[in-house]
């Protein structure tokens, strides 16, 4: 069922499924930018056929001219388009148990575990190169510091929200768009601390279902404080609604989960967020770049 209409018709109102409350299975994610041809690129990566940098390489030898002539054009008119192209992960899988969850995904530079519980408001998070031994592992609480990290924010000081009744299915589950389009000017004390690709989005639908818990908010790239689960994004960062990033649920599986499903195996020290921020922070855009960590270690607990 089609999500989003074009020209002038009005929506297709269409009965939603009747469905249970999600509160046990597998959900998997997926993110892409539609008309961007380093995602159509990027797209084609598959981390159980071996090194992620070497088949970029294959992949981009194997456009056209044209193609490449395109990309390049492409990435002069948006670079944090193509970088977040380059860097975001493209799939992810989401263990769900009541208020527990586990995400886990690949990007090109990096692997990425995030366990969240939703009863006590708390996660633990792994991040590890792709292509050396180096990794942070840390504990962080509550959404603001989740908020912080994401590659997105919005939040209602910069954003008008404006709730619809155009409704549609995703994976299966009935959702509801939420439009939020940026004010202008925004109030430059009201942003946030912008993550590492941050950039300017003019405006979102966000499609949420009541069947889906608010819990799993915590995985999307985006920071969105929304009071029903978060099914799917589309963002705008221009006017023409031609640059756009994707996510998007792809599947729900409502099936057993262990608790060796939500753990997430870890070595080495344990860093809390709240006291090491910054250089957690530094750290954390140092293993998205490929880069070397940051110089100096910030206080740990095992």
């Amino acid at each position: 069922m089609a999500l989003l209409t074009t020209g002038n018709h009005p929506p297709v109102r269409r009965p939603l499924a009747s469905v249970p409350a999600f509160t046990l299975g597998v959900v998997t994610t997926r993110v892409s930018l539609p008309g961007n041809l380093y995602d159509k690129a990027m797209s084609q990566l598959d981390p159980a056929k071996g090194h992620l940098q070497e088949q970029v390489q294959r992949i981009m030898s194997g456009m056209s001219a044209a193609e490449q002539q395109q990309a390049q054009a492409q990435a002069q008119q948006n670079p944090g388009l193509t970088m977040m192209a380059l860097m975001l992960p493209r799939k992810a899988t989401i263990y769900v148990r009541g208020q527990e969850a586990r995400a886990t995904t690949d990007a090109l530079t990096y692997h990425l575990e995030n366990y969240f519980n939703g009863a006590k408001n708390t996660g633990l998070c792994l991040f590890k190169s792709q292509s050396s031994p180096k990794q942070i592992v840390f504990h962080y609480a509550g959404a603001k510091t989740k908020q912080e990290w994401q590659s997105l924010a919005v939040t209602d000081a910069e954003y008008t929200v404006q709730p619809t009744t155009e409704t549609g299915l995703v994976a299966g589950y009935p959702c509801v768009k939420t439009r939020y389009t940026r004010k202008s000017p925004a109030p430059a004390t009201a942003r946030p601390e912008p993550g590492p690709l941050n950039l300017e989005a003019v405006a979102l639908d966000v499609w949420t279902s009541s069947k889906m818990p608010v819990a799993l908010n915590f995985a999307h790239p985006i920071y969105v404080q929304e009071k029903q689960g978060i099914m799917k994004i589309v963002v705008y960062f221009d006017q023409a609604h031609t640059q756009q990033m994707l996510y998007e649920f792809t599947s729900v599986q409502t099936k057993p989960v262990t608790p060796q499903d939500l753990h997430i195996a870890t070595t080495g020290p344990v860093l809390d967020y709240s006291k090491d921020g910054p250089a957690i922070g530094l750290q954390l855009l140092g293993l998205m770049m490929g880069a070397p960590s940051a110089p100096g270690s910030p206080s740990s607990k095992e």
